[in-house]
């Protein structure tokens, strides 16, 4: 199987956050892993990240 990861860009965009890293998990193939870029956001984006710190995929 072919490994690939994703990179999901984040600065200030908490409101959707959680959709794009449950669509990137929910993929019918799965990455290796998904990696999230936040650039120092001011809203609560860091709050929604670590609900998925228990996330194996998650880095």
């Amino acid at each position: 199987m072919i490994k690939f990861s994703v990179i999901i860009p984040n600065y200030n965009h908490a409101d959707f956050l959680k959709e794009r890293i449950d669509s990137a998990l929910s993929q019918t193939h799965a990455p290796s892993e998904v990696i999230i870029l936040d650039d120092a956001s001011t809203d609560h984006s860091r709050e929604v990240i670590e609900t998925f710190s228990d996330h194996p995929l998650l880095k």
